[in-house]
């Protein structure tokens, strides 16, 4: 039968029959949501199915109904139970949503019927709100949480999971970011990630970008608190761990190929803004196995010495030789290389015997400079012998050559030099012309 018809025609002379002669339960259940009644508890968009019959929950305590000052009705159960002689019954799971715990259902859902889906009785972020309003105020929310929707990470009312979540720790999130399975397959995985991604993200939001608890590096230093003294205390400082990206800038925070979670290899990662310290030509890296890893030599976070160095480098061009000098060159290479005059094995740079890093270095009054023939960072040459060198305002050419037992050069410093680890003295023969 149409509805309409039924509330408008139907209903007033069944009421009327009724209420001559004594029909009160029929009253009761039929004149609930008259105009003189509960006209509005049944005109919400989504109603209660059980509601449309009210001595499905109602039953009468007294006559005639209503009474003044007194209840006339009352709960065929209290709930929970009364809800669960319909809805499946909750409170086995390990976590129990407080109100699901202490039987309060209606304190979320209105029983007869809602403009809100499953009768919620505000929109969900409202409600969840209303007792977890530290979850939902923040500069940068979390999608889900900025929608209303509570419910794509936490079910409303019972769970085995901690905080009533769908799925545990990073399962959870990879629901939605689905790019991170594949990025922790990589080598390196932040050991941070083992106690799930909230160890660094507030998974409603947060007043910092990308729901962090603080801003940018400062996250990073709550587990490296060295780095942060290296970063804060350090009289040289990297000034990139000060850019607006901060750590992030060199380190991936999730995962890496890279050794140390950089985001490329140590040399791209470094060149990336240094891009005029490798010379172009260079084929030669410094290094062990041609690596180029700056961090051999340079501190990536803060040091004490020029340049971010990890030990003392004299800046000049000439430097009174001391056993403590290029401390930065020896803590790799044997300082023995400097100390003998004539030598059969602490250097190939002899001729026959002859040190020729002993002659150049290891002098008292005018000692030169390692930078005077190597390129450290890169060179087309052997040995990073540099193809030219700064001397004051002259870029001087070395115009080195090297052979298997030796080598020589044409600087500007001296004439054509020629060196041989057999035959002292030897010249390398000329270069074929193409």
């Amino acid at each position: 039968m149409n509805q309409k018809i039924f509330r408008t025609y139907i209903l007033p002379a069944a009421l009327l029959i009724s209420a001559v002669f004594g029909g009160h339960d029929a009253f009761a259940e039929e004149g609930c949501t008259s105009a003189q009644c509960h006209a509005k508890l049944l005109t919400g968009s989504t109603v209660h199915p059980v509601a449309e019959a009210c001595d499905g929950c109602h039953t009468a305590e007294e006559t005639p109904h209503p009474k003044k000052g007194q209840k006339t009705f009352k709960l065929t159960q209290d709930p929970p139970d009364l809800c669960y002689t319909c809805h499946e019954k909750f409170g086995d799971k390990k976590v129990v949503h407080f109100p699901v715990q202490n039987g309060m259902c209606t304190t979320c859902h209105n029983p007869h019927s809602s403009d809100q889906p499953k009768l919620l009785v505000q929109p969900m972020k409202e409600v969840c709100g209303g007792c977890h309003a530290d979850h939902v105020n923040f500069k940068v929310v979390h999608g889900p949480v900025s929608a209303g929707d509570c419910t794509a990470c936490h079910t409303p009312h019972e769970s085995n999971n901690k905080a009533l979540l769908l799925k545990e720790g990073q399962e959870l999130c990879v629901g939605c970011h689905v790019d991170m399975p594949e990025v922790l397959k990589r080598k390196h995985v932040h050991p941070a990630l083992a106690a799930g991604c909230t160890s660094c993200h507030n998974p409603h939001g947060s007043d910092h970008p990308k729901m962090l608890p603080d801003e940018g590096e400062q996250v990073c230093f709550l587990c490296h608190p060295g780095i942060a003294d290296k970063v804060n205390d350090s009289p040289v400082m990297h000034p990139a761990v000060k850019m607006e990206k901060g750590c992030i800038a060199c380190h991936s925070p999730h995962a890496s190929d890279n050794e140390k979670m950089l985001q490329n290899p140590v040399k791209e990662t470094c060149v990336a803004c240094h891009d005029a310290v490798v010379p172009k030509n260079a084929t030669v890296f410094h290094g062990k196995d041609n690596s180029a890893n700056c961090a051999l030599c340079h501190e990536p976070h803060g040091g004490k010495y020029e340049n971010l160095l990890v030990a003392q480098f004299p800046t000049e061009t000439y430097v009174p030789y001391t056993d403590a000098e290029y401390a930065l060159c020896f803590s790799c290479h044997k300082r023995d290389l400097l100390e003998y005059p004539e030598t059969s094995f602490a250097t190939n740079f002899r001729d026959g015997e002859r040190n020729l890093h002993y002659l150049h270095v290891n002098n008292k009054v005018k000692g030169r400079s390692c930078k005077l023939c190597h390129s450290w960072h890169g060179s087309a040459n052997p040995k990073l012998i540099a193809d030219t060198v700064t001397f004051g305002k002259w870029n001087m050419p070395l115009k080195f050559v090297k052979t298997e037992t030796g080598g020589g050069c044409s600087p500007g410093c001296h004439k054509p030099q020629y060196y041989d680890r057999k035959s002292p003295g030897k010249k390398p023969p000329a270069k074929k012309s193409d």
